[in-house]
């Protein structure tokens, strides 16, 4: 059975049973601190275990994108492990318990998918009476292939009523698929719990009925609920009937490409094997973070991406690959997964542009690593150690993604070692640092006054589509992160009401501004923030008391609301107009929709040409006159889909969308705030465009009178250059032109009179040297000159003698230069001008080196140069002494 085969009959048997067919949207990380990811596993519903979510079923199906990086060193190396990988899963949020999902599960096992019941064996905990009459009983499985494991291997999370974290946990009962005893260890008594991979586990059925209390107390919940997960990749290779998930049909396409890139047998070697996986693996991963909206970077998400393509990249040297070849895997995942996941296909060029440019940085910075640690094995030879610290071999890692064995491999050609105990301890110091900055706490759903409202209320309805004030209740206030029932003048809070007219920041678009009023009491609030359906308004109370359960009149600020509007549609416009004039490649990857102008972030892999800006600008404003209707309506996400609506890079979308349509030429799914016609803009002015990140650019603009009042501050400008340059406003080019020559003459004319000056003291520089040694050692100060006149001078002086050692110094714009230059005889015998020039640039408080031959150093006591200089004469003659000597 293909692997889209099977994902689809798990979803139609769902289907059938009156499961409500979940959309998977972004990536969910699994419990994983290394991944500095927001939530934890089932984190889309974790409002509906706890019986606070408002969505409008109880029964729901999923497949669902999850990446995992915690046991990374695993992947390649078993049948099973990976970064990136599909969970199937049922949810009952209240409504059917444990027989009916034993139940449904043996039916799709033996049923649907034709499994022997014979090959199938399940694990209950220990304490799990009824799971265990349910399998025996109602099910009809022998005792014997019924195993009870403890707390570790069959409750969710593992250890949860031992060790925590506190929230929703609850028994589990997993399915295991036999291979047979020709697979694993051998041995007669082995079972599911035995690591020799002869058993798969397939299906784990978690039963979230209890709420962990601190001290390990477990509460009954008031609605028990149902979370199973069925690894799409392990039942395909079940079913495909392959030893390992590599070996399945969504796989071996990547396994062939790369066995034709690298030139090497996958069946040949297990090391290449292993390499081969692990490409494959991380490539995939790579792909889906990307089409989530996550880039390579040094931060967050995106350094864990980087991480992968890094270690891919290394796969791939050690098989023989010397240029860039994992973009050349993105068509490949893209057919391979086209069926479920269209978005992949028709974003595959862009996706492979990314890929390739952090391809190509990478091999430049492990050029750069293996420079570094040619200097490092210099460092160790000069001082006769054989061992290079852990912390050095570990920033090589770290910063240059310098693996540790390809360390190993080069110091070991050299005869040096490197400090194993010492990388691990810096490599767990770096967990223990990852863990504890983690976005993730150890509760696994919310806590603090947010998760005690939603005990109370099920959101704030948001009417700001269509109203700019409205009458509202206080649900909750909330002051020093404790809910209060009154608060009074002076008081900063965060407000909750029952409905209203305040956008929460989203989607790019910041949050309204305005005041809440009742009966002469008055709280300014200064920004709105929104956490999925709870909007909060926080502020301020400027005049008398606000109150729990009080009606208050909100009013948003509606002249800065209007140009947020101009500003948000104007990003839909400048959208397309890209799209048109650079290509579809250029997606949207980010935006900031504020009063005052708007930025825009895009993929594209260049700098815009004057004459592309002026394109898109001449393109969006005329969009703008003709003053076309901008409309929005609520659709399912399949239907915005086919009316061709744009969903933007890492956006999570729910089970039904608002598409925001301009005319007829511009469709996004969107829940901000929008003009009525396009003419309400009024003018578009591109400010400026930049580069943001790797195939990342961004352009910033304006509209309405902002756009406008800037063209004004221009024209002012303008008009005042004219004033001082004497000319006027369709001459400025020219009369610039003209005083840009003169000025270039007047510099010429000023060198050429300095360096016939310092020509002039080249003489006298010389027949007052000191002379130590046969070496002439000069130290000038030269007033009102510029570094490249202090090097004219060494140049000079140098074409005198064979022997000759030279500071020169001088002061301009409160900072000392100073320039040291030597002989080539003197460096030959052992002077360094570099070190000369440091120590020189201490005593007027600065530092420098360069070239053993010249050397440049600064400093800021402009008043110590004389003594700088008399040091250097001093320092010289020791030196060229000690030559001598």
């Amino acid at each position: 059975m293909k692997t889209d085969d099977l994902r689809n009959k798990f979803l139609k048997f769902f289907e059938k049973k009156s499961h409500t067919i979940w959309p998977s949207d972004s990536l969910v990380p699994q419990n994983d601190p290394t991944l500095l990811f927001t939530g934890a596993g089932m984190n889309q519903f974790k409002d509906m275990f706890l019986g606070k979510g408002n969505l409008n079923f109880k029964k729901a199906a999923t497949c669902q994108k999850c990446l995992r990086t915690g046991d990374i060193d695993n992947v390649g190396k078993t049948a099973s492990h990976h970064t990136f990988f599909e969970m199937l899963g049922n949810f009952s949020f209240g409504d059917y318990f444990k027989k009916e999902t034993i139940e449904w599960a043996w039916e799709f096992l033996v049923q649907e998918l034709k499994i022997p019941e014979e090959r199938l064996s399940v694990s209950i905990y220990k304490d799990d009476v009824e799971s265990y009459e349910i399998w025996e009983k109602y099910i009809g499985i022998s005792k014997a292939k019924i195993y009870r494991y403890g707390e570790k291997d069959n409750f969710w999370p593992a250890n949860a009523p031992l060790l925590g974290p506190n929230g929703p946990c609850g028994p589990c009962s997993e399915i295991f698929f036999d291979q047979g005893a020709k697979i694993g260890c051998g041995r007669k008594e082995c079972e599911p719990a035995c690591d020799c991979d002869r058993f798969v586990e397939i299906w784990n059925l978690v039963f979230t009925q209890y709420d962990r209390k601190e001290g390990g107390n477990l509460e009954p919940l008031p609605h028990k609920n149902v979370d199973t997960g069925m690894g799409l990749e392990r039942m395909s290779r079940v079913m495909q009937g392959v030893q390992t998930n590599f070996d399945i049909d969504i796989f071996t396409p990547l396994i062939k490409c790369i066995e034709e890139i690298t030139k090497s047998k996958y069946n040949g070697r297990i090391e290449n094997a292993v390499l081969m996986r692990r490409i494959a693996d991380h490539t995939k991963a790579c792909v889906f973070c990307i089409s989530d909206g996550v880039l390579p970077s040094n931060e967050g998400r995106g350094y864990v991406e980087r991480r992968l393509l890094r270690r891919a990249i290394r796969d791939g040297a050690q098989l023989g690959v010397k240029d860039s070849f994992l973009y050349k895997l993105v068509p490949i995942v893209s057919d391979v997964m086209q069926e479920y996941y269209p978005d992949i296909k028709q974003r595959r060029e862009n996706i492979a542009r990314i890929i390739k440019n952090e391809e190509e940085k990478f091999h430049e910075t492990l050029e750069q690593g293996t420079r570094i640690l040619e200097e490092l094995m210099g460092v160790l030879q000069k001082n006769k150690q054989k061992i290079l610290p852990g912390k050095e071999a570990f920033k090589l890692y770290d910063t240059y993604g310098f693996p540790l064995d390809m360390t190993e491999a080069i110091l070991n050609e050299k005869e040096f070692a490197v400090d194993k105990d010492g990388f691990e301890e810096e490599l767990k110091k770096q967990r223990l640092q990852a863990k504890t900055s983690s976005q993730m706490t150890g509760e696994v759903f919310d806590t603090g006054p947010l998760s005690k409202i939603k005990d109370i209320s099920k959101g704030s309805r948001f009417l700001g589509y269509d109203q700019c004030a409205c009458e509202a209740m206080v649900i909750a206030i909330i002051k020093n992160d404790q809910l209060i029932d009154t608060a009074t003048a002076g008081n900063e809070v965060t407000v909750l009401l029952d409905q209203t007219p305040f956008y929460g920041e989203s989607g790019g678009q910041i949050g309204d501004t305005g005041v809440l009023e009742s009966n002469g009491n008055h709280v300014q609030i200064t920004n709105t923030k929104k956490n999925n359906d709870f909007i909060l308004h926080i502020g301020k109370v400027i005049k008398g008391e606000l109150k729990k359960g009080s009606t208050v009149s909100a009013k948003i600020d509606i002249q800065r609301r209007n140009c947020i509007r101009k500003n948000h549609s104007a990003t839909h416009i400048l959208h397309y107009a890209l799209r048109r004039v650079i290509g579809q490649h250029a997606e949207q990857a980010g935006s900031l929709v504020t009063p005052d102008r708007l930025r825009f972030d895009f993929h594209h892999f260049s700098s815009l040409t004057k004459d592309e800006l002026t394109r898109i600008e001449d393109l969006v404003n005329e969009k703008i006159l003709e003053n076309l209707p901008v409309g929005a309506k609520e659709l399912t996400i399949q239907q915005a889909r086919n009316a061709g609506a744009l969903a933007l890079f890492g956006e999570k979308y729910g089970e039904l969308v608002r598409m925001v349509s301009t005319g007829d030429f511009s469709k996004e799914l969107c829940g901000g705030t929008h003009v009525g016609n396009s003419g309400e803009i009024g003018l578009f002015r591109i400010a400026s465009e930049s580069s943001v990140a790797a195939g990342i650019r961004r352009i910033e603009a304006m509209t309405g009178m902002s756009a406008l009042n800037k063209d004004r501050e221009k024209e002012s400008i303008i008009k005042e250059i004219c004033e001082v340059m004497n000319t006027t406003e369709d001459k400025l080019i020219t009369k610039t032109q003209e005083v840009l020559n003169e000025l270039k003459n007047l510099h010429k004319e000023i060198n050429r009179v300095k360096q016939k000056e310092l020509s002039g003291k080249i003489n006298s520089f010389i027949e007052n040297a000191k002379e130590v040694s046969g070496v002439k050692i000069i130290t000038r100060k030269l007033e009102d000159a510029t570094v490249d006149d202090l090097r004219k001078t060494i140049d000079m002086l140098m074409k005198s003698s064979e022997n000759m050692a030279i500071v020169l110094g001088t002061a301009q714009n409160n900072r000392v230069t100073i320039v040291a230059a030597l002989s080539p005889n003197l460096v030959k015998r052992g002077l360094h001008a570099g070190n000369i020039s440091k120590e020189v640039a201490k005593v007027v408080g600065g530092g420098g080196g360069g070239r053993p031959d010249m050397a440049q150093a600064g400093g800021q006591w402009i008043e110590k140069l004389d003594e700088a200089l008399n040091f250097a004469i001093e320092l010289l003659s020791k030196k060229i002494l000690q030559l001598g000597s």
